[in-house]
Parts: structure tokens; sequence; C-alpha cells
């Protein structure tokens, strides 16, 4: 059944978080939900904030280290908690479902791993420490030295995207790290951001620690240009601009693909691809978007198809629908590239968009076929649970895999296996584990703190 959710009377009023307390704008932004309907009013930072706020934050000190951890664990309850905003968790969470167009349980989980990401922010972070380096210049002159584990400088600028409440990740490490964070929301679903940096300064933490200042893309530039380090995600246009930049770090596309060798196309590995293909709405960058088959790809489409159809079945038209909820329009966009594509469905086509009575289109499962393993749909992604089979010979060796956030192998081949791990376009190599699969003890595109901090030699005279 769907979640009766009572219709916005006047629109929520998300103000900017700066170095000086909270503030509001002439410049805003309506932001909607995927069924059109008017939810927010956000105010726009203007350049000239932007500015005033990354000087404040590096005048600023930080936190000591062990009251930043204990203040980031209050934070976490805070967010889960408090009404922060005027808005209490149940009523973000309505919201974010809103705009996001996750399902309400998947809605739920994201923005509750949102807060233990708060928490364990600290202990996140250390998992990047190398094991010849010491947290603290104190431990290093205090023996025959070492190395120290040190900031690559002290301000920070996060550029998010709104596909997942998760995207927090990042920057909370930075910030359990000391840095002085400038997030700039996604516009989307700038909720989660508003919210985590709400229970940040509900807990304690100063201003200057976390300021949360939503801007257009110039503005987004700004703070990426200014601060000392920048994360920012998106897909090529992003990377194109920015993948070269030493100071910042890309997140995104993904692209992520599944192997199965001889022998291994069972019912077992379609049941795990059909996971890895539907996890966290088919939206996210671990998804899988192309699986390549050595043997019968059509046998191992068409079960797939039969799989995903059937965990969608019923599904679709209730809070629990099993992709993502989007406007007419995008859907409308999406499902054009797919007319476009030159590959045959194994799935209809007019089964693939389904109308919400919530409003919108709930997108996927769709499953093509191609006929080569270098066919431009292998290296391509869209936002909703879509995958593309094609053929594999070993002669093609890794070539297909590469540009690839996440392969999973389903094979005993070793050699492959050692390819696929010392090729630089491959993120990370599953070996039978979903694209999906990830945890905390996982690096995702590297650890954040390999990125955050640097090693200094540091030894005193004795």
């Amino acid at each position: 059944m769907t979640i009766a959710e009572p219709e916005t009377a006047t629109l929520l009023e998300l103000p900017l978080l700066t170095h000086r307390g909270t503030h509001t704008t002439r410049a805003h932004q309506t932001v909607h939900g995927v069924d059109g309907a008017p939810l927010a009013s956000l105010s726009l930072a203007p350049d000239l904030l932007l500015g005033q706020a990354l000087a404040a934050q590096r005048r600023a000190a930080p936190l000591p280290a062990p009251e930043r951890a204990a203040r980031l664990a209050e934070a976490a309850d805070r967010f889960l908690d408090d009404t922060l905003g005027g808005l209490t968790f149940r009523d973000h969470l309505a919201l974010v479902r809103r705009v996001s167009g996750h399902n309400a349980p998947l809605t739920e989980e994201l923005s509750r791993a949102v807060a233990t990401a708060v928490a364990a922010a600290p202990a996140r972070a250390d998992r990047a420490r190398p094991v010849g380096s010491l947290g603290s210049w104190r431990q290093a002159a205090a023996g025959p030295g070492s190395g120290v584990w040190t900031r690559r400088g002290e301000t920070l600028a996060a550029v998010l995207s709104g596909n997942t409440p998760t995207i927090q990740n990042g920057w909370l490490q930075a910030l359990a790290l000391g840095y002085r964070v400038a997030v700039r929301p996604s516009r989307r679903e700038p909720f989660t951001a508003h919210r985590v940096v709400a229970a940040l300064r509900a807990a304690g933490f100063q201003p200057t620690d976390a300021v949360c200042l939503p801007t257009g893309h110039a503005g987004a530039e700004t703070l990426l240009r200014r601060a000392d380090l920048g994360l920012v995600w998106g897909g090529d246009d992003v990377l194109a601009r920015y993948g070269a930049e030493p100071t910042i770090r890309v997140g995104g596309p993904g692209r992520a693909k599944t192997l199965v060798t001889r022998g291994h196309h069972t019912p077992r590995t379609v049941a795990s691809i059909a996971e890895a293909v539907t996890a966290l709405s088919g939206a996210a960058c671990v998804n899988t978007s192309a699986v390549l088959v050595e043997g019968d790809h059509a046998a191992l489409a068409a079960e797939l198809a039969a799989a995903l159809t059937e965990a969608a079945a019923g599904r679709q038209t209730t809070d629990r629908h099993l992709g993502p909820r989007v406007a007419e329009a995008t859907a409308e966009a999406l499902l054009g590239q797919l007319r476009r594509a030159g590959a045959h469905f194994e799935i209809p086509l007019d089964r693939i968009a389904t109308p919400h009575p919530e409003g919108g289109v709930v997108l996927g499962p769709a499953v093509l076929t191609v006929a080569d393993a270098h066919h431009p749909l292998v290296g391509g992604e869209l936002p909703f649970p879509c995958v593309t089979v094609a053929p594999w010979a070993p002669a093609d060796g890794i070539a297909p895999l590469r540009g690839s956030l996440v392969v999973t192998a389903h094979t005993e081949d070793d050699a492959l296996v050692e390819a696929l791990l010392h090729e630089p376009t491959v993120g990370n190599v599953h070996l039978g584990a979903p694209t999906s699969h990830g945890g905390p003890e996982l690096p995702h595109e590297g650890y954040p703190g390999t990125f955050l901090m640097r090693d200094k030699a540091v030894v005193a005279a004795r």
C-alpha cells in the first residue's frame, strides 16, 4: 500500500547555514518532488558569501580530535531524534522520498546509514592511515620518531550529488580529521546535508566547522577553487573538468560490470546479478550496468529478465517500488535513449515505465542484449535498473571491462583476476560478490583519507 503524506500548505524554508549562523537570501530556488509538487524554498548563497565563509573557516581552529569524536556521536543521535529546522526525522524521510525517487524502505535505510556514518566518521577515516604512521606528533616525538598522518590542508569543499543520502560519507570523514568543510548540497535533494549540518551544530560543533551553502554551478566552481581541497561528484563532464586537478577528487561515473566465465552461469549467479542491478533503486554508481558472458549470453539475459520481472511484480505502484520514481519528462528522455540504442529488449519497452499513483513514473527493470562486447551500451549506464548483456570470449581479455568502478568476476581464472586488479581503470574487484556490495571496511573510490591526508616524519633529538 502507499504512504499517505499530507500536502505541503506552505513551502518549507531551507536557509543557509553559514559561518555566522542561519541566513536567508533573496535568491532562492524551489525544490520540487518527482510528482512536480513544490516542497521547499532553498536559499542560494551569493559568491561573496562563499568567499567569506571559506576565509572564516581557514582562520578557525578545529576542535580537538577527542571532542570532535564525542560531538559526532552526539550529532548522530540528534540527526535521528531531534526536530531540526522544524522537521522530525519522519518529516525528513517523507521529503527525501518525494525528491529522491527512492522507495520508502530504502529511503529510511539510507538515511539511518547517514547517522551511522556521522558517528563512525573518526574510525572510518582512520582506516586509511598507513601502518607506519601515527595519528599524533606527540606519540612520534616520545619514541624513536615516526611518520605522522597530517592534513593536506585546512578547508574542504564538498559539492554533492543527490542520488543517495549516503553521499555525505566523504566530507564527514574530513570533518573528523579536522577539516573545516563547506558543503554545497544537491539542489534536487538538499534536505540530508542540511539536516546533518544542523545536527552537528546542535551537538556543539562551531559554525565554522561545517557550513551548508546551496549555490549554482558557478558558485560550486568558486568553492572548489578557493578551498584547499575539494570533493565533487558527477559524470563524464565533471570528470573531464576536474579529473586532472590534484586538489580535487571526482566521484563517479560508475559503469560497474559483471563478468561470467564458462561454467559459472548458474541460478545463484543470476540471482547475484539481479541484486547488483536493483540494489539502491538501480540508480547508484555501483549497480551493474553491463554483464559479459562466456557462452550463451542470450540465455542468461532471458533468465535475468525473468528474475527481475518477478522481483518487480506487484510493487511498482506501491511505496516499495523496485526502481526509482522519476518525473514523466525524465522517464521519456531515458526511454528515448533506449529506443535509439540498437539493442534487443528482453523486457518489452512498454513495460519498463509504470505510472505511480502518487505521481511520476517508476522506471525499470530493463534488460537489453547486444552481439558485441565492445558495443557502446556496454560502456554506458542509466540511473535505474537497466543492464546490457553481451557475449565475451577469452580473446576479448579485460578490454571491455576497462573504465569500471567495480567489476564482479564469476570465474576461477586467477590470471584474469590478477589482470583486473592491476588494470588502472578498474576501481574495485569483487569475486562473485555483487557489484553493489559495500561496507565501511571497504574503499569505494579509495579511502577518503588517502586523498585528505599525507605523511610527515617527526623525530625528536635525544
